[in-house]
C-alpha cells in the first residue's frame, strides 16, 4: 500500500516534493468522526453536543481539505436542546448508505440529573444529498454510539449501540438488533455482542460499534477505556454480522497511551471508522487529543492514519505510533498555517461555521447587510437576560478554535450611546458555562461611564477587572482580541487597525480543557461573540450592540511529538 506520493518539480533543478496529508485533518473540536465515501467525494460527520445547528458534515476530495458541507440536525422539530447542559446533547453519529438514501444514526442525552431519570435516546435521519435531512425515527432500546448497518448478502438492517444490560446494575456493552429502519423497532434479536478486551464490569466503556464487510469476514470496530487517555480501538470478525466474535490477536489496533500518557502529544486515540479511499488504499478516521503540557484545549480533533491488512486483521498506522510529524496518504499538503479568515457579517445568512448554545427559542441576532444600506453590515445582537454562564441560549454566536497559535480579534459596532451597568458587549473563549474567559464593554462596576472588562472564570472562582473609557458611546474602531497560543491566553483590545494592542490579562491554556469536579466536559475550545442584560431584559432605551467583522489570524503551531515544554 502506498502511504505517500513522490513529485518532482523543476524549479533551476530537481527539488523533491512530499504529497501528503497532515494531522489532525480536521483542527478544533470534532470527536467521534464517521466517514463515508461517495464516488470520489468523501463525507464526515462529528459530534457536536449542545451546539447549534447540530452534527456538522465535512466534505473532501483528497481527504486532507475539508469544507463544512452542512448539518444533519437544523430544525427544533428534529432535535430539542432546551436547558442541556455542556457535555451532554447530541452525540457520535454515524454515516450509512441503506436502500437508496443516506441515514446518520445519532443519540441525544438531555441531562445527566440521575433525579430526573432521563437517559440517552437514540434515533436516525435520512436524507438524498446529506444536506437536506428528514426527521428523526426513534430507536427502541436506549443507549448511546448507534450504528446502523446493511449487510450487503442478506439485506437486513442492524443497529448496534451502546447499552446497558438492564436497567438495575446497568453494566455497558455492545448490542445489537435487526431494526426496521422506517418504524425503529427491533424485529429481530436484542443481543450481547462482543464487549472488547478490557474487564466487562461496571467501569466497563465498549463504545461506538463500527461493523462493515471485507471479503467473506464481518467486522466489529470498537472504542474501549473512555474517552480520555485509555482511549483506543479493538476489532473482532466474524463469518456472519450477528457473530460470533472472534477478538483480533493484536489488538488493541490502535493506542497511543500504550506509549505513555505523558509521553506523545498525540493521546486519546479511538472512536475509529475504517474506509476504503477511492485508489483502493485503507484508511481509518479517528478522534484523538493534541496534549499541551498535560492538557488538551482544542479538545478531541479528527485524525487520520493508513489501514494495512495481513492473514484478514487490519493495522492502524503500522502498529506504530501515530506522531504529527508525519504525513499520510496520498493528497497535497493542507495549507499550514491557513490563510486568514475574515467575516464581515455581510451576507443575507450567517457563516454555517458558527454556533449557538443550545437549540434557540427566539432570533439572537440580526445581520444589518439584509435590511440597511449598501454599506452597511455587521451582526446586531438581540440581547436576552442569559449569559454565557446560564444553561440556556444567550444572545452569543460561537466558532470552534481552529489552532493552537492564533489570534481571534472582533471589531465592535459603533454605538449611538453609552452601556448602563450589566448591559455587556464582548468576545470570549469559551469551553461551557462554567469555564468561559471573557473581555468586553459595560457599563463599570462602583463607578459611572462605561469600562473594558475582564473576566476569568477558574473552577469556581471569578477574576473581574475593568479599565475605565473616557467615551460616551462605542467608537466604531474598538476592537476585542484573544491571542491563543499553545500554553496561554490573552486578552486584550485596540483603537484602529495601526493602534497597539493594550494586552490586559493572561491565564493558562488548561484552564479551557479540564472540567471542573463532577461535571462532563466533551468539547474544546471555542470563541464567542456575546451580549447580555445580565438577568435583566435588555433596556428599550440601550444601544444596539454588536460587531461589524471577525478576523482570524493563524501562526505556525510547531507542535512537537513529545509533550515536553518549558513552563
Amino acid at each position: 500500500m502506498r502511504r505517500f506520493t513522490l513529485s518532482l518539480l523543476a524549479i533551476q533543478g530537481w527539488v523533491l516534493t512530499i504529497l501528503a496529508i497532515r494531522n489532525p485533518i480536521i483542527s478544533g473540536w470534532n470527536p467521534d468522526p464517521s466517514i463515508l465515501r461517495v464516488g470520489d467525494e468523501y463525507f464526515l460527520a462529528t459530534s457536536s453536543f449542545e451546539y447549534w445547528p447540530s452534527t456538522p458534515i465535512y466534505k473532501s476530495k483528497d481527504l486532507a481539505n475539508w469544507e463544512l458541507y452542512s448539518h444533519a440536525f437544523t430544525r427544533p422539530e428534529q432535535l430539542q436542546l432546551y436547558g442541556t447542559p455542556t457535555g451532554a446533547g447530541s452525540w457520535a453519529p454515524t454515516l450509512s448508505y441503506i436502500n437508496g438514501k443516506y441515514y446518520l444514526a445519532a443519540m441525544t442525552r438531555w441531562t445527566y440529573d440521575p433525579v430526573a431519570r432521563v437517559w440517552p435516546r437514540v434515533m436516525w435521519v435520512s436524507s438524498h444529498d446529506l444536506k437536506t435531512w428528514s426527521d428523526p425515527t426513534w430507536g427502541d432500546p436506549w443507549g448511546i454510539d448507534p450504528a446502523l448497518f446493511q449487510d450487503p448478502v442478506s439485506h437486513k438492517v442492524y443497529l448496534n449501540l451502546m447499552a446497558p444490560n438492564n436497567n438495575k446494575d446497568r453494566i455497558w456493552g455492545i448490542y445489537q438488533c435487526e431494526v426496521d429502519i422506517d418504524s425503529g423497532r427491533c424485529v429481530g434479536e436484542y443481543r450481547s455482542m462482543w464487549n472488547g478486551t478490557l474487564p466487562h464490569d461496571a467501569s466497563a466503556r465498549p463504545e461506538g460499534p463500527k461493523m462493515f464487510k471485507r471479503d467473506q469476514w464481518y467486522y466489529l470496530l470498537i472504542a474501549e477505556g473512555g474517552t480520555d487517555d485509555l482511549h483506543r480501538a479493538s476489532i473482532a470478525r466474524s463469518l456472519c454480522p450477528e457473530g460470533p466474535w472472534e477478538p483480533a490477536p493484536h489488538n488493541p489496533i490502535l493506542f497511543n497511551g500504550a506509549y505513555g500518557y505523558d509521553n506523545l502529544t498525540v493521546q486519546s486515540t479511538g472512536h475509529a471508522t475504517i474506509f476504503e479511499a477511492a485508489n483502493g488504499d485503507s484508511y481509518a478516521v479517528y478522534l484523538a487529543r493534541r496534549k499541551i503540557n498535560g492538557s488538551s484545549p482544542l479538545g478531541r480533533e479528527t485524525f487520520m492514519s493508513p489501514v494495512t491488512w495481513k492473514d484478514g486483521w487490519p493495522m492502524i498506522n503500522d502498529g506504530n505510533p501515530v506522531l504529527l510529524s508525519e504525513s499520510v496518504g496520498p493528497a497535497p499538503d493542507q495549507k499550514l498555517p491557513p490563510s486568514p479568515l475574515l467575516d464581515r457579517f455581510d451576507q443575507k445568512t450567517l457563516d454555517p461555521s458558527w454556533y449557538t448554545l443550545r437549540t434557540p427559542y427566539a432570533p439572537i441576532y440580526d445581520l444589518k447587510k439584509a435590511n440597511a444600506q449598501k454599506d452597511s453590515h455587521g451582526i446586531v445582537f438581540r440581547p436576552n437576560v442569559f449569559g454565557l454562564s446560564d444553561r440556556d441560549t444567550p444572545a452569543a454566536i460561537l466558532r470552534k478554535q481552529k489552532s493552537l497559535n492564533m489570534t481571534f480579534s472582533a471589531q465592535l459596532l459603533p454605538t449611538t450611546s453609552g452601556l448602563g451597568y450589566g448591559e455587556t458587549v464582548g468576545i470570549s473563549a469559551y469551553l461551557s458555562e462554567l469555564q468561559h474567559q471573557d473581555i468586553g464593554v459595560s457599563g463599570c462596576v462602583n463607578s459611572t461611564g462605561m469600562c473594558i472588562f475582564t473576566q476569568l472564570m477558574k473552577n469556581g472562582t471569578t477574576e473581574y477587572n475593568q479599565v475605565k473609557l473616557n467615551l460616551s458611546s462605542i467608537p466604531s474602531n474598538l476592537t476585542l482580541h484573544i491571542r491563543a497560543e499553545p500554553l496561554s491566553y490573552t486578552l486584550g483590545f485596540s483603537f484602529g487597525s495601526d493602534e497597539a494592542i493594550t494586552w490586559l490579562v493572561s491565564l493558562s491554556s488548561s484552564w479551557l480543557a479540564f472540567a471542573p469536579t463532577g461535571w462532563f466536559v466533551f468539547e474544546g475550545a471555542s470563541f464567542a461573540l456575546f451580549a447580555t442584560g445580565t438577568g435583566q431584559p435588555w433596556p428599550p432605551h440601550a444601544p444596539d450592540v454588536g460587531f461589524t467583522q471577525v478576523t482570524e489570524t493563524y501562526y505556525n503551531e510547531d507542535i512537537p511529538d513529545y509533550d515536553r515544554w518549558s513552563v
